[in-house]
């Protein structure tokens, strides 16, 4: 339980760094094109690691079904939605809907396919999680944040399908080596992105600078191809319910980058979120917690 629990924090922490990195590149370079290039290099890192350690990509292959379903749920839909999303939402209030992957898995799960029994705990953990998100995020943040209602919906749908991916992997993709899964699914999200990107965006036109290649390499190294893998081997080994608290913490981490790296303002009321957010998250996860 211990490795799970530290899987969870380290994803959490390298995703937080991706919204960073999303805005600092959407200044000059078109999203679907960052998506696409993101994408593209955690890949080739990912087949590397795995023409390394001698996976079973081609044994696999039978199963590419699969692969393009999480690739186009997992990563193509969820990504073009919260790229083009964000564009008509400030980052405070993107943070907050994050909050919809863990309802969202919370609600198929329990209540369409009734997988996990319905209980008062669970709920109550998702509702303080939520609460210490709005807390962690700053209500004067949200409450004087830009937020068009096109953008809310486009990013809980891209949350929503997110989620439903999250299961589809947990049900789907059992037995399978999670390294394979991910290179698989990405491989193929980068042939959709990267085709999409052409045609709508031109990259090849767009003014790249060398801080750009810079960042397109930190999001696909590590945001992507080491972020990417890690959530799946948690969902791998936690499942997709437990794997979806990540999105938690996320604006917890981000709260704390921002003190301690950006050296931004926060208050007594933001920290007091911190606490609420991970009371939820173990009040979800005790039982399981308690057996270590």
């Amino acid at each position: 339980m211990l490795i799970n629990v530290l899987v969870l924090i380290g994803v959490s922490i390298v995703f937080t760094f991706t919204f960073v990195f999303l805005k600092i590149e959407e200044k000059t370079i078109t999203p679907i094109t960052i998506m696409a290039g993101r994408c593209v290099i955690a890949f080739l890192l990912l087949l590397t690691i795995a023409l390394i350690t001698k996976k079973d990509l081609i044994g696999h292959f039978k199963e590419w079904w699969k692969f393009l379903t999480f690739a186009v749920f997992g990563i193509t839909l969820s990504w073009i939605g919260l790229a083009v999303g964000q564009e008509g939402t400030s980052v405070s209030v993107a943070a907050v809907l994050d909050a919809v992957i863990p309802i969202a898995t919370f609600v198929i799960l329990v209540v369409v396919l009734r997988q996990i029994p319905f209980t008062f705990q669970g709920f109550l953990g998702l509702l303080l999680g939520a609460i210490g998100i709005v807390l962690v995020v700053g209500v004067n943040k949200l409450a004087s944040a830009d937020a068009t209602v096109q953008g809310v919906v486009i990013l809980i749908a891209a949350y929503t399908v997110f989620a439903a991916n999250g299961v589809l992997v947990e049900k789907w993709a059992k037995g399978i080596d999670p390294l394979i899964t991910t290179t698989y699914f990405l491989f193929f999200a980068s042939i959709m992105l990267t085709a999409t990107a052409f045609i709508f965006e031109q990259p090849e036109k767009l003014p790249w600078t060398e801080d750009n290649y810079i960042e397109e390499l930190l999001l696909g190294l590590f945001c992507t191809g080491a972020g990417y893998y890690g959530y799946y081997f948690l969902v791998h080994r936690a499942g997709a319910y437990f794997s979806s608290f990540i999105f938690f913490l996320i604006p917890v981490m981000g709260l704390f980058a921002g003190i301690l790296i950006l050296k931004e303002n926060y208050t007594y009321l933001r920290l007091l979120g911190v606490p609420i957010v991970l009371a939820g998250v173990y009040i979800v996860n005790r039982e399981k917690l308690s057996k270590g």
